[in-house]
Order: structure tokens, then sequence, then C-alpha cells
């Protein structure tokens, strides 16, 4: 006799949820999407609230920094005030707009009849649907639209940047390093504006670029244990705030990891691979209120820019090996003996 316990979800929770967020499956995390939903689909459904997202940058990090517009801009759509720090470029520039787009299944279809690589492949569709309707409606941003978010939804927002400039002015009174600054910074805004606790629900969506440049170090010395103490506290401050944070670093450390909830690594393709612009290898899942955290089918994800659409999608590139007694390419009734029988004496 085996006992299982699920949580009773009441009907009424959702308007209680703040604005674009949902409840996961076993309606024990806050989530919140990442702005590409084929992404959401490989990490547990979305990002978790109060979660810290570290991002290994691709060589010329066009494909981090296209994940982190695709995230500020979900945040625009999603009435989430968002805080930004950049000293190569500014990810608000431009920022990819919203599109929509009905996909039927008759076009699923025709996807998946165009594999040509393996008979196991055939039955392996391209995008992970959950949805078993005629029709399926896409959501995605056109990353090269020449057109720009409306003033009326960026008004809704609150949109704070820490800047070069801001950092400069403070060193007049006091000498630190930027990422103490922003660390500063952060904790007034988090524990002021978006605790856990305050009764307007807004939430606050934290992009970082590039955070391990040799630009933010005081003393190049101490570049290391700068960092690691820096993911250390911000962990603290969002674990009690209701806030998402997705930092993009330049160089890898496995002590790093053992402080984010979501780890990934992005490499750019190559020639032998012109099907993906590049890769992603998931390194870390969220393990939070859960005894069973989420695991997905593969590890190991490839990269595609939609043309037509303007937009990368997130697939499943490897697929573990079939070791089923009847997983088997040559004819099953094939025998091993060289005689006509089909017995075997030993």
């Amino acid at each position: 006799m085996s006992i299982t316990f699920k949580k009773k979800i009441s009907s009424t929770s959702n308007t209680r949820l703040p604005i674009g967020t949902r409840l996961n499956s076993n309606g024990t995390l806050l989530l919140t999407s990442s702005g590409i939903s084929s992404l959401d689909t490989f990490v547990g459904e979305g990002l978790p609230i109060g979660s810290l997202v570290l991002i290994y940058e691709d060589k010329y990090s066009n494909i981090s920094d296209s994940i982190l517009r695709c995230y500020l801009s979900e945040g625009i759509y999603n009435k989430h005030d968002l805080c930004i720090s950049a000293l190569r470029n500014d990810p608000t520039e431009n920022l990819p707009t919203k599109e929509e787009y009905k996909l039927l299944d008759n076009d699923l279809n025709n996807e998946n009849d165009k594999m040509k690589i393996a008979w196991r492949y055939e039955n392996l569709s391209t995008i992970n649907s959950s949805s078993s309707s005629s029709s399926t409606t896409n959501i995605h941003y056109d990353l090269q639209s020449t057109k720009s978010i409306s003033n009326e939804l960026i008004e809704q927002i609150k949109i704070h940047k820490l800047t070069w400039n801001d950092y400069i002015q403070t060193q007049t009174q006091t000498s630190i390093s930027y990422r103490n600054y922003l660390l500063k910074s952060l904790h007034q805004l988090l524990t002021t504006n978006y605790s856990s606790q305050s009764i307007d629900k807004r939430i606050l969506r934290i992009g970082i670029q590039s955070l391990s440049l040799s630009l933010f170090d005081h003393d190049n010395k101490s570049h290391f244990d700068e960092l690691f103490s820096f993911l250390y506290y911000l962990r603290i401050l969002l674990r009690t705030s209701l806030a998402t944070c997705i930092i993009t670093l330049n160089e890898k450390s496995k002590l790093f990891e053992t402080l984010a909830d979501i780890v990934f690594e992005l490499k750019l393709s190559n020639i032998n691979h012109s099907d993906y612009i590049g890769f992603c290898q998931l390194i870390k899942l969220p393990r939070l209120n859960t005894i069973q955290p989420f695991i997905p089918d593969t590890w190991d994800i490839g990269i595609k820019l939609i043309k037509h659409r303007k937009n990368i999608i997130f697939e499943k590139y490897s697929i573990p090996p079939d070791l089923s007694q009847d997983a088997s390419r040559d004819d099953k009734h094939k025998t091993l003996s060289c005689s006509s029988s089909t017995q075997l004496d030993f």
C-alpha cells in the first residue's frame, strides 16, 4: 500500500498572485517566465521568484545578451520593474517586441517528418509542447524588430539603472569597488520596495551583464573573493524578496555554481553543426521547496535561430540511448545460428 500526499491548491489562489507569475505544477514555487518559453521547459517551467541565475557567456556574448534582452522585455510586458547594470552596452536599447503566431498540428507533423538522421528521432518533437489542441499559440520576442516597445508599457513600470557615472559620483565620498556599490544599491532597493512581506506585490527583474569583467574590480588581487562575496550576499537578499536575477559571467568556477539556483553554459556552434547557432549545457537546476527536483530529459540543448520569425528556440540536442531489449535496427527475427534450426544447443 502506497500513500501519496498532494498539496491542495485553492481555486482562488491565482487572484492573489503577483501579475506575470504562476505556481508550478506542484503548487510549491512561484514562477515567472524567462521570456523564452522553450528555455522555461528545460529549467522546470520557469524561473522561481527569489532565484539567482548564472549564465556563462558564449565567445562573443551574442546569445547571452539575447537571453538577457528577452528576459527584460518579458518584464516590461508583465509590468515587472527592472534593475539593470551593464558596462559593455545598455541591454534596454532596442529591446525585442512580443510577437504571437499560431502553430497548427499539421505544421508540427511536417517538421517531424523531415527528420532523416535515425529512426528513433522520428517520434521526437523539436519543441516540447504540452498542448493537445489543434493549434498552439506561441509567443516569442523578435530580436531584429525595428519596432520599439510602446511608451505606455514602459511608463507603467520603474527602471532602475546602476550606471558607471552614478558609481563615479559616489567615489568622492567613499572608495569602494563597483561590485560593492551594486550590492549596497540592491540591498536598499530590495529591502525597501520588493520585500516578500510588502503589501504591494511587485516583481523586480535584475539583469547584470558581465559581472566578472575586470572593470568591476577595485583591486585585482581580490577579484575572486570579491565576486564570490557578491554572489553570496545577493542570494541571501533574493531569498526574502519578490525578485529574480540573471547574471552573465565570462569566467567559470565551481564555487560560483554552488551559490546559484540555475547555471548553464553557452557555446557557439562550429561548421560541423550548421543547424545550430550555439549549444547550451545545463549545469545546475533549482532545488527549492521540494525533495524531488525537476530533472530534464537531457542536459545538452541546441540553440536554433528561426530566421523567418527572428527568434531563438532551445531544443533537445542529444537523446539517451535506448537500452530496451527490443531496440534493434536489424530484423528482430534474425537468429545467431548458422544452421537452419532456430534453437541453440549448449
